[in-house]
């Protein structure tokens, strides 16, 4: 009788915890989709921690995006590399986390891959650019616009001399004639054209808004300056194919001074890239300055350009100093990201913002310039980003998120992409809930049909099985997927399973003429080691399964390993304390 106390005790404290801990996966199980879409809107917060107190459920569930990086350590020191793959795993999670994700799946896969899965979103673009974005901030100082003039001039001659050589080589050949007039015509065309000085342009507008308004304090002009230049004339194309294709755009009204802040069109960019990375103009451009092109297009004079800028290449500051980083719009509705400075951190970026007062500061993003605003007073330790022109929110957003998680100890490169739609998850869990609930069904009815009462009695543990193993899912914060539905239809029989061997047993012992009693204690006793024996085989390879395997792979161990262990538990707890009371019983129904 104290045994069958401690069974129905044991029992009925065990459903009040699964009650518990299922009931967040059974409300956001049965919210409709209109209820989910106004708590989304009223309260994202809640619905948020009822995503993550529940039962997740897995890509191949409710679709989401699958990347697979590598981790590129050979561009990184030596010293460096130990560790890199687990530390980048930990600034993509910072990373994710911030996006708000209920069940990411980060794991590494060999040496120096990463398996990335993102259940439910659905902006792979973002997700792929904040994962993959190494995230190294720095602030850079503008090369003067004396000096710029003479690379640009050099890059001119060098550019002209490569299209006039790739030209020669691709040309027909004409007639000798021909030649000489085509000849005379250029140098005549070469003797008007003017030369390149900073005193030749002429200024034009074209709209520069202050990048860090708050930060800095004070708004950069928005004139241009063209170099004089006619772009639609051939010789100037001709001998100056750099320069006529770029307006410099970045003045300070204080000043009155031109900085090499370039205007350049969407539809000239890949030209000059890739006139930029030619050896010959590589070797004219001095080890010391670089050329960084703006993190965004913008729109202006109804054209789409982005910005060209000529940087000095020394780090002035990085952005591992700045602190309790957040998003936000200023009274302009512009979006911004907030920092705070302190320590040492403070110190220097005080006495770099103090000594260059009236000169623009580049912030550089992963070698792209985020803004390149004037320094108009010394900084100490607030300070706001305010985004460029074309900037959204969510690009505010992402800029905090990265700047939170830190950057990547060493490039990344994405080899394998793909976005899981959410009609195939859909599908997926329509017909895994279907198959499984008729084969429950199957099951019950044979059970019940083929041992009467009994077979009832262990429907009752089966579904006591069932109804276990999904609370314990729950109360883990288990990710759902196929397998694992597969790993629950798999528990359904084995827990069937050991129910028929104590139920046959318990009829050869009533075929042998022994009472009710003798015939229940002798088949539970005798089937004992059998059940166990094909559990703890499962155990092993459930743990086997868990430990080496990967994503689906482990939610199939997962789903098994607890569904067996239930099933014991059911099999010698609930349903032998059923059948203790019907030891009295002078005949059984079985």
């Amino acid at each position: 009788m104290s045994s069958q106390k401690w069974r129905l005790g044991l029992t009925v404290i065990l459903i009040v915890l699964a009650l518990i801990a299922f009931w967040d996966t059974f409300q956001l199980w049965t919210m409709s989709d209109e209820a989910r879409e106004a708590l989304q809107e009223d309260n994202p917060d809640e619905l948020l921690s009822l995503q993550q107190q529940a039962i997740r459920l897995g890509l191949d569930l409710q679709g989401g995006i699958h990347v697979v990086l590598r981790v590129k350590t050979e561009e990184v020191d030596e010293a460096a590399r130990d560790g890199a793959v687990d530390r980048a795993i930990q600034v993509i999670r910072n990373r994710i986390d911030g996006l708000g994700v209920a069940e990411p799946v980060i794991q590494q896969q060999g040496d120096e891959r990463i398996i990335v899965d993102l259940p439910g979103y659905t902006d792979p673009e973002r997700a792929v650019e904040l994962i993959g974005q190494t995230a190294v901030l720095e602030f850079k100082m503008l090369e003067t616009i004396d000096n710029a003039n003479l690379i640009l001039e050099r890059i001119d001659s060098t550019v002209a001399e490569y299209l006039e050589r790739t030209e020669a080589e691709t040309a027909p050949p004409e007639p000798t004639d021909q030649v000489v007039e085509l000849d005379d015509a250029a140098e005549e065309a070469a003797e008007s054209t003017p030369e390149l000085t900073s005193g030749d342009t002429a200024a034009d507008t074209a709209g520069e808004d202050d990048i860090l308004a708050e930060l800095m304090g004070d708004t950069a002009a928005a004139d241009t300056m063209d170099f004089g230049f006619d772009e639609t004339a051939d010789v100037t194309s001709d001998e100056r194919p750099f320069t006529s294709r770029i307006e410099l755009s970045l003045y300070n009204n204080n000043t009155g001074i031109y900085w090499p802040g370039f205007t350049v069109s969407s539809d000239d960019r890949q030209r000059l890239e890739r006139w930029l990375s030619l050896p010959e103009v590589q070797r004219v451009i001095p080890v010391d300055v670089q050329f960084a092109w703006s993190t965004r297009p913008t729109v202006r004079n109804q054209r789409e350009v982005y910005d060209l800028y000529l940087l000095k290449r020394k780090v002035q500051f990085v952005g591992r100093y700045l602190e309790n980083v957040r998003f936000g719009r200023n009274e302009f509705g512009e979006a911004k990201v907030d920092f705070q400075l302190s320590g040492d951190g403070a110190a220097r970026f005080a006495q770099l913002t103090g000594a260059n007062i009236n000169k623009p500061m580049a912030i550089v993003l992963d070698d792209k310039v985020e803004s390149a605003p004037m320094i108009s007073s010394k900084i100490r330790r607030n300070g706001t980003i305010t985004m460029g022109t074309g900037a959204t929110m969510e690009d505010a957003v992402n800029l905090e998120i990265v700047l939170k998680a830190g950057s990547l100890p060493a490039p990344v490169e994405i080899i394998e992409k793909n976005v899981v739609g959410a009609t195939l998850g859909n599908d997926s869990i329509q017909k895994g809930f279907y198959s499984s609930l008729i084969g429950l069904l199957i099951v019950l009815v044979y059970i019940g049909v083929y041992y009467r009462l009994s077979g009832v009695i262990a429907d009752i543990g089966l579904i006591f099985n069932i109804f276990f193993l999904l609370a314990i899912m729950a109360a883990l914060g288990a990710t759902l997927t196929m397998p694992g539905i597969a790993g629950i239809i798999l528990t359904v029989g084995i827990s069937v399973d050991s129910n028929i061997l104590i139920f046959e047993r318990i009829r050869e012992e009533l075929r042998t003429g022994k009472t009710v009693r003798a015939a229940i204690d002798a088949g539970y006793n005798r089937a004992f080691v059998a059940i166990l024996d094909a559990h703890v085989t499962t155990l092993i390879t459930a743990g086997a399964l868990f430990l080496f395997g990967s994503g689906p792979i482990r939610g199939f161990a997962v789903t098994l390993f607890w569904g067996v262990t239930i099933s014991l538990y059911t099999a010698y707890v609930i349903t032998k304390a059923i059948f203790d009371i019907r030891k009295g019983y002078k005949t059984l129904s079985i």
